[in-house]
């Protein structure tokens, strides 16, 4: 049976570093606790939900005094540079100590932002230099082209690195265009087309959805997909007798036991 797992991540770094990109948060003001959240939904092997709430620590000096308490109960920890600015990169010591002081020996990851520029302040060598130094796990580059995929790499090295005995064969972060096709299917189906009672919540639905190592889910999620664009071509004239959904249980129940009968 698909676990779910729910885990606090945190993320720091300078101003203008790049990490709220990374994250794609889209707010223009800062909140005014000095924090924002983000969900971010990780589907592993065969169903099996990582869900994380990243605390965004917004790096502004009347804030600093509560990021301690910020980071208490964190699994990980991401901090975020500009290869372009060595200012952000020489600022890393200071997250890296709040991180190890407030939320102890967790795994931390280096995120180097802004890769596709050609002005760059800080080297490789600088790079590979405090990575060695301070024991941290290792540091992904990423850009406006790669961003998504860099995401899915990042957060696939956090499960196997908190989850060691964890065997990690499938991993996917589905991305918005999945989220709007799930959306459609999740709103055909969410009522009984027997009794029109609420269906049960979406997460059996969303691990077959998300599932792409099950060749049997896979197949079932490109019928349904190809259902909600067939609906459009029934003939309006009989769209009032037709009711499509999945069965509640206790309507399921029932129906096959009448076929038993």
């Amino acid at each position: 049976m698909p676990k779910l797992y729910k885990l606090k991540l945190i993320l720091g770094g300078a101003q203008n570093s790049g990490k709220s990109s990374f994250i794609n948060w889209q707010q223009k003001v800062d909140p005014p606790i000095g924090v924002s959240f983000e969900s971010v939904e990780c589907y592993a092997n065969d169903g099996d939900l990582y869900k994380f709430l990243v605390w965004d620590l917004k790096d502004r000096e009347r804030f600093r005094f509560l990021f301690p308490l910020f980071c208490r109960g964190a699994c990980a920890g991401l901090i975020c540079f500009d290869l372009s600015d060595k200012k952000s990169f020489l600022d890393l010591n200071r997250w890296i100590t709040l991180f190890r002081e407030s939320a102890g020996e967790i795994p931390i990851i280096l995120i180097g932002t802004k890769a596709d520029l050609e002005k760059r302040e800080v080297t490789g060598e600088e790079i590979n230099d405090l990575v060695a130094r301070e024991g941290l796990e290792c540091v992904f580059f990423t850009s406006t082209y790669d961003n998504d995929e860099k995401k899915e790499a990042i957060f696939r090295e956090i499960v196997q690195k908190i989850d060691l005995n964890y065997p990690l064969n499938q991993f996917y972060i589905p991305k918005d265009s999945d989220d709007k096709k799930f959306k459609l299917i999740e709103k055909l189906f969410e009522r009984c087309p027997i009794c029109k009672k609420v269906n049960h919540n979406s997460r059996d639905l969303k691990n077959v959805y998300y599932n792409k190592r099950n060749p049997d889910t896979m197949r079932l999620r490109e019928n349904l997909l190809r259902l909600i664009d067939n609906l459009e071509n029934i003939n309006i004239e009989h769209s009032n007798k037709i009711s499509i959904g999945i069965p509640c249980c206790a309507c399921f129940k029932k129906f096959f036991e009448e076929q038993q009968v």
